[in-house]
């Protein structure tokens, strides 16, 4: 019997979107493979370049 290790990667944003008045908004997202957290952190750093709020969004992934 083999054991497979199951990694998963967790995105973390934190997003300043409602000001520093209202503080950080931070949300979490699993994905399976560090390519599809990569995947989905370049997207919502290429959506934030279009509304203007690159400075908002701090996205990071991490191996859980």
């Amino acid at each position: 019997m083999t054991m497979e290790v199951i990694v998963s990667y967790i995105l973390i944003v934190i997003g300043w979107l409602g000001g520093a008045v209202n503080g950080a908004a931070i949300s979490t997202q699993e994905f399976t493979s560090a390519e599809r957290c990569e995947a989905a952190r370049l997207a919502l750093i290429e959506d934030a370049k279009a509304r203007g709020f690159e400075d908002a969004l701090k996205p990071i992934c991490l191996q859980k």
